[in-house]
């Protein structure tokens, strides 16, 4: 049996975005984070979020982001907006949009057919979403706390699915990505 070199790979990176930063990118990539701690990944896949746009570059995540995920058990205080550049796909090996609109932009921002091809909605990850085709994320910003409460369940969710994902990208597990639609 040959030995075991998982340990000396670089990290899986996966980057989630969204809009301007602020409410469900930093949601999938707190959770994300957590949900890999837990599951003893986390020293193989770094984690990290962006906005399309750059408004909020250097803001923290929406307050009621941050009560939603406190409400959770995560804590997304220390989050800081970032915009998302075409140089972020170096070293990126999954780019998770919120929806559609996010995956025609970073399509226009990619350089390559293999910077394309990393591009996914962030609920291609949930069997739920997929078998019920509904793989966008709606943005909560203009909505109130339910609005939140919601996206929260729909990140949750894709972020289980991922980790399964993960977890059978390293080596570390039989689970993957069920059959899903190319976005």
């Amino acid at each position: 049996m040959p030995p075991d070199d998982s340990r000396h790979r670089p990290p899986l990176h996966v980057t989630f975005v969204c809009s301007g930063n602020i409410c469900r990118s930093p949601m999938g990539d707190v959770v994300l984070r957590d949900l890999l701690a837990e599951a003893g990944l986390a020293d193989a896949v770094t984690v990290d979020s962006a906005g399309t746009g750059g408004w909020h570059v250097g803001d923290g995540a929406d307050p009621r982001t941050v009560r939603t995920l406190r409400r959770h058990g995560h804590d997304g205080a220390s989050h800081v907006a970032r915009h998302f550049t075409p140089d972020w796909f170096d070293g990126r090996d999954l780019v998770l949009a919120s929806d559609s609109g996010h995956v025609e932009q970073l399509v226009r921002l990619a350089r390559s057919d293999e910077e394309r091809e990393r591009i996914h909605l962030v609920r291609e990850y949930d069997p739920v979403a997929v078998a019920a085709a509904d793989l966008e994320t709606d943005d909560p910003f203009y909505g109130d706390d339910d609005d939140f409460e919601r996206c929260y369940r729909e990140v949750e969710a894709a972020c289980r699915g991922l980790v399964d994902e993960l977890r059978a990208r390293l080596g570390r597990g039989e689970a993957g990505r069920a059959d899903r639609p190319r976005s």
